[in-house]
């Protein structure tokens, strides 16, 4: 009883005693306290269906067998088309493997030689509205992270039990839990019988977590692509660079240019025809705008002569590198900025959490889903020395991995 109250006993008052710590001296703002009472309301519910978790090692348990049936109607209804969705899992998953090994031993080759600082890190919560990444870290904004994660844990065992059970698998029970504020969701198979079926049908069920998170994970970049590409229209041109001893960097061009001389610019195309016509060794006037959370901060004005272009074409030239065309919301959907933004901002994450965690759990390492798929690869490919096979490869890529994390830590 003690063990499975741990958790709320603990973080329960904490998460309280800081919300109301920030409240008062206004050292958390609205998001910072919306993830604090979050952390707090999950501890509650944990403490009040304490009697039905389990604890295994340091994470929290609870069974049950809802769900359980809508499972094994989908994967028994439409066979088929799981099976087939099951092999082209496999497929990519072996690629997906594979391509994340070599990628870890090309990351650990640019640790090495200095050409990057940060390898490998662990996906952490932060209360900032801000992500940032260190040695052996990457700290994702706390509500982006928490519904990434549940959805990622969601469709990941999900496929896993509509799989199971159109390969005639016997699901035991599934459940949800929490290791420490991170959400968890499982589907308990019969291992079992599951090492009974043929090689083929193990890694369909192996294979089918890492691949709905490659979908979801494709599924995000389809709707960032199509559905908010419409909403927003182009405000100027940026830069992220001034390149030295060129009329932009003498002036300290700063903001986005919005115009020069009688000319509007809006993109790059504008920006180019402007200096095309206008020409070099010419006196212009450039006038450029500061934004700071999406609104117009400052206009500024700054006269500067253009000078040749470094391909001797002709035309004028500034000394701006590394351009974009800047874009903002269409009036109308000004209001709706705060949501619009969030909503980009969890489709983007929840890409790229999919995605790599999706990689990272197709490594060739037991208990991972990857490291089962390679065990029975082996098997079948020989017989004779798979199980030695499998650790060669398998702590060859645990190997590079701890290495991923520890350089940095090294050369800090």
């Amino acid at each position: 009883m003690v063990y499975k109250s741990i958790f709320a006993g603990l973080v329960f008052p904490a998460a309280a005693v800081l919300i109301v710590w920030g409240f008062f001296t206004g050292s958390l703002d609205f998001y910072g306290m919306s993830s604090l009472l979050f952390i707090d309301i999950l501890a509650a519910l944990f403490y009040r269906d304490r009697k039905n978790m389990k604890r295994e090692f340091v994470v929290f348990l609870r069974r049950t067998k809802f769900g359980k049936k809508f499972l094994i109607k989908t994967g028994e209804r439409f066979p088929r088309f799981w099976k087939a969705l099951g092999t082209v899992g496999v497929a990519v998953g072996f690629v997906a493997s594979l391509a994340v090994v070599a990628m870890l031993v090309f990351q650990l080759f640019l640790l090495v030689s200095g050409a990057i600082k940060i390898g490998a890190g662990f996906l952490v919560p932060t209360i900032s509205q801000e992500a940032s990444v260190g040695p052996g870290y990457f700290a994702v904004p706390f509500w982006y992270w928490i519904i990434s994660i549940a959805l990622l844990v969601v469709v990941h065992e999900g496929l896993h039990g509509i799989i199971a059970a159109s390969e005639k698998g016997r699901i035991k029970s599934l459940g949800w839990g929490a290791l420490l504020v991170i959400p968890l969701a499982f589907v308990d198979l019969d291992e079992k019988q599951l090492e009974k079926k043929k090689p083929m049908q193990q890694l369909r069920v192996f294979a089918a977590g890492s691949f709905a998170n490659f979908m979801l994970a494709g599924v995000s970049v389809l709707v960032l692509s199509y559905g908010f590409s419409g909403i927003y229209m182009p405000v100027g041109v940026g830069y992220n660079a001034l390149i030295k001893d060129y009329p932009a960097e003498q002036v300290n061009l700063t903001g986005v240019i919005v115009g020069i001389n009688n000319y509007t610019v809006l993109d790059s195309g504008d920006l180019r025809v402007a200096l095309d016509s206008i020409g070099a060794n010419k006196t212009i006037t450039v006038y450029t705008v500061v934004y700071e959370k999406g609104e117009i901060r400052e206009n500024k004005t700054f006269s500067l002569r253009t000078a040749e272009r470094p391909d001797n074409e002709s035309g004028g030239f500034i000394g701006i590198s590394q351009i974009f065309d800047a874009r903002d919301l269409k009036a109308g959907l000004k209001p709706y900025a705060g949501a619009i933004n969030f909503t980009i901002g969890l489709l983007g994450f929840l890409f790229l959490i999919n995605f790599f965690v999706g990689l990272v759990n197709l490594l060739p390492v037991k208990p991972l889903d990857g490291g089962r798929m390679w065990e029975i690869l082996f098997q079948k490919a020989v017989p004779s020395h798979a199980k030695t096979a499998a650790n060669i490869f398998g702590y060859f890529a645990l190997v590079v991995l701890i290495l991923n994390f520890a350089i940095p830590f090294v050369f800090v």
